[in-house]
């Protein structure tokens, strides 16, 4: 149990469990807290997740971990998507995806 303790206080850790409570988690607590539809894309999806995205992207760069990281985030999303959410939501698969590698390039 330490080990996995320890592995999750790693930038490589943090980037998969801040992304299972982005993508699995929340979209669950803003429905059931009585968030609508629009907030829920509009707050979580665009602003939150993108922001996520491009953090991801820095610490891809800076802790010199391998790019499948990147995918992580689009595949736990896409995932959620498959089983709950509206089929437009696949757009942000490949955006957010763009965001991480974009910020992972940048100099």
């Amino acid at each position: 149990m330490s080990r996995v303790i320890t592995w999750g206080k790693t930038k490589a850790g943090m980037i998969v469990w801040i992304s299972v409570v982005l993508t699995l988690i929340m979209p669950w607590v803003i429905k059931f807290a009585g968030g609508s539809v629009a907030f829920r894309v509009g707050f979580l999806f665009i602003l939150v997740n993108m922001i996520w995205a491009i953090i991801i992207g820095r610490w891809l760069r800076s802790g010199q971990l391998p790019w499948w990281y990147s995918l992580i985030l689009p595949v736990l999303f896409a995932v959620m998507v498959v089983w709950r959410f509206a089929r437009y939501d696949y757009f942000f698969v490949v955006i957010y995806w763009v965001l991480t590698l974009l910020a992972r390039a940048k100099d």
